[in-house]
Parts: structure tokens; sequence; C-alpha cells
């Protein structure tokens, strides 16, 4: 399955660099301007007992500055519980606020962000009774926005999710912190 999301990711790159060979320059964002985005990808669990999961995210976004824009961003994974005496499954649902300073190179315009956040675990193990426990933390890393034409992007990121220990029914995992890669689109508007 890894391989196989792996494989589908890459593809839905190369298809989003090939669709901008010939697309017109596109406008720099404006202060003002908002765009709302989706992406869908992978999340892997920096603690060993947990399995790397499909993830989907929404975003919502505001430009301060042609280059500056600060970023909402609700996100959803499911992780497998592998490795332990008992089975169950970990589902983070979180909530960040990030600063966003994108590049412009045409039709191409590569970002860094970096932000804080709210991460709920949800908990299910066999046999025991569901637990659920919210910690805050921060968040970086960065991506690419390729302009598709004047208001729709093609969207490719990598983050970091820095968080730590969190509870599950019967246990304690020590670091909530997971990577996060992502492709999707996003929609300009004035």
């Amino acid at each position: 399955m890894r391989v196989a999301l792996i494989r589908v990711a890459l593809i839905i790159v190369a298809i989003g660099f090939v669709a901008t060979i010939g697309v017109t320059p596109a406008a720099a964002q404006q202060a003002g301007m908002w765009a709302v985005g989706g992406s869908i990808g992978a999340a892997g669990p920096a603690d060993p007992s947990l399995q790397r999961g499909l993830e989907g995210a929404g975003n919502i976004e505001t430009y301060l500055t042609p280059r500056v824009s600060i970023r909402g961003q609700v996100g959803y994974t499911s992780w497998d519980i592998v490795g332990r005496h008992f089975t169950g499954t970990v589902s983070p649902l979180y909530a960040d606020g990030n600063l966003v300073y994108n590049f412009n190179f045409r039709a191409v315009h590569p970002y860094v962000t970096g932000g804080v956040g709210v991460y709920h675990y949800h908990g299910s193990v066999t046999g025991a009774q569901d637990q659920s426990d919210t910690k805050a933390g921060v968040n970086g890393g960065g991506g690419v926005e390729i302009f598709l034409n004047r208001s729709v992007t093609f969207t490719s990121e990598l983050l970091y999710h820095k968080v730590g220990a969190f509870s599950s029914p019967v246990t304690v995992f020590n670091d909530g912190s997971f990577w996060r890669f992502g492709v999707g689109a996003k929609v300009y508007m004035r």
C-alpha cells in the first residue's frame, strides 16, 4: 500500500509539472486576496508503534502582502497500532494557524511555512473504552504551488508536526509528532 501511495503521489506531481508547460505567468498574490484549498496524502507518525495512514486536509488563506499570508488548516488521519500487546487505531484531528512566505518564479511559487496548532488524538483499542487527548504543537515545512491558470494551482507540501506525548485507552504514546506529505489544489478569489 505504501509503495502504491507514493507512486500515485509522484504521478500527480508529474502531471502537475507537465500541465504548467506553456502556462502564462501567474499574477502575483495581492494583499487582501483569499484562497481555499484541499489536499490528500500520507502521514507518518514518529512513534514506531503507529503505522502510516492516509491523510486529508483543507485550508483557507489570506494574503497580507504579495509574499506573506496567514493560513488556517484542518486535517485528519488514522493510524493503526502495531507491535503492541493490543490492537486499535489512533486518529488525530488537527487545526493549525501558519505564517507562509512564498517566492515567485513565474508559474511556480515555492514557499516555506510554520505555525502552531491544536492536535486532538482519538484512541480506539479493542476491549477498552475509547479515549481522547488534546495537545498543543508546532509545525513547519514547505511546498510548491504551480499555477494552472491565474486562479487555480496544483499544490504539493511537506510538513513536520511536533507534538508531545498523548494518552490512549491503555497506554501513553511518547511522541505524537508526524510528517505529512500532501498533494492538492487551491483556488484564489479576489
